[in-house]
C-alpha cells in the first residue's frame, strides 16, 4: 500500500495503489499517518518526498470504498484524511509532493498540504467533487493559502481542469518539469536535507503557527524563533566564523 526508502537524510514515501490510481482508502490514509509520524521521530530524516506509483500522484478518495461506508464512517474517513493533510504542516522535515500524471480531488489537496510541490507540465489538477454531487471534505485551506480566496473558490466549483503549467502560473505549484517530477523532488529534498536541521524546523514551526495572524504578532513569533536559533550549534559556528574574519 505504501513503499518507503531512505538515503542520505531523505525519505521517499510512495503511495502504491496504481490499479486504483493511488486513490485514498481508509487503509492508505492510516498507513500514511503512521509512516509520516514515524519519520518525524527519525533524527536521520531531514526531508521527505511524497509520490504516487504508476500513472499519477493520487486520484482522491476511493469512491468505491465510500459507497460501502455508512454516513458516519464516511465522515470519520474524511476527517482522518484531513488529519493527514494537517499533519504534513506540523512535521519537522519539509515534505515535497512529486506530482506526475494527475492530482485530483483529495489528491490535489494532499499535494497542496505539502511544503513544496513539483509537477509535470502536463499533469492534470482538479477538484471534481461538486460536479459529481459531493464537496471537497478537507484541505481547501491549503489551496486558499497558495492561490487566494477568489481563485480557490473558482477551483472549488470543479469546472476547471488545470495543467501543471496552469497550476504553476497560479501559484498552486512551486516547480514545473517536463517529466519525472520525482527526480526533481528528490534533488530539492537533498538540498533541503543539507540545511542546518534546527533552522529548517523553525521554518516549519513559523508557518504552521503564525502564517495567518497579524503582522505584529507574526513578527513577534519570528523574533522569538530567531532568538532560539542563535543558541544552536550551527549559529554559534557561524558567529565564530564571522568573528574570525575581523
Amino acid at each position: 500500500m505504501i513503499e518507503l526508502s531512505k538515503t542520505d537524510g531523505v525519505a521517499v514515501l510512495t503511495m502504491n495503489r496504481p490499479a486504483q490510481r493511488n486513490a485514498m482508502s481508509a487503509g492508505l490514509v492510516q498507513a500514511l499517518i503512521e509512516a509520516f509520524s514515524q519519520l518525524n521521530g527519525d533524527a536521520e530524516v531531514r526531508a521527505i518526498v511524497l509520490a504516487g506509483a504508476g500513472s499519477g500522484f493520487c486520484a482522491g478518495s476511493d469512491i468505491r470504498g465510500l459507497v460501502g461506508m455508512s454516513p458516519a464512517e464516511r465522515q470519520n474517513f474524511e476527517a482522518e484524511s484531513g488529519r493527514l493533510a494537517r499533519l504534513l504542516g506540523t512535521l519537522a522535515p519539509p515534505v515535497i509532493a512529486a506530482v506526475d500524471g494527475f492530482a485530483i480531488g483529495g489528491g490535489m489537496t494532499l499535494a497542496t498540504s505539502c511544503d513544496l510541490i513539483v509537477s509535470e507540465r502536463s499533469a492534470k489538477w482538479s477538484l471534481p467533487e461538486v460536479p459529481i454531487g459531493l464537496f471537497p471534505a478537507w484541505g481547501l485551506a491549503s489551496v486558499v493559502h497558495r492561490v487566494g480566496r477568489v481563485v480557490a473558490k473558482r477551483l472549488a466549483y470543479g469546472v476547471d481542469v488545470l495543467s501543471g503549467e496552469e497550476a504553476y502560473r497560479l501559484g498552486l505549484v512551486d516547480y514545473i518539469v517536463e517529466q519525472n517530477a520525482g527526480e526533481r523532488a528528490l534533488e530539492l529534498a537533498r538540498e533541503l536535507a543539507k540545511l542546518p536541521a534546527q533552522q529548517g524546523k523553525f521554518v516549519k514551526e513559523y508557518f504552521a503557527t503564525n502564517a495567518t495572524v497579524g503582522d505584529e504578532a507574526a513578527d513577534f513569533a519570528a523574533n522569538n524563533l530567531f532568538m532560539r536559533s542563535t543558541v544552536t550549534e550551527e549559529a554559534q559556528a557561524s558567529f565564530k566564523k564571522f568573528s574570525a574574519k575581523g
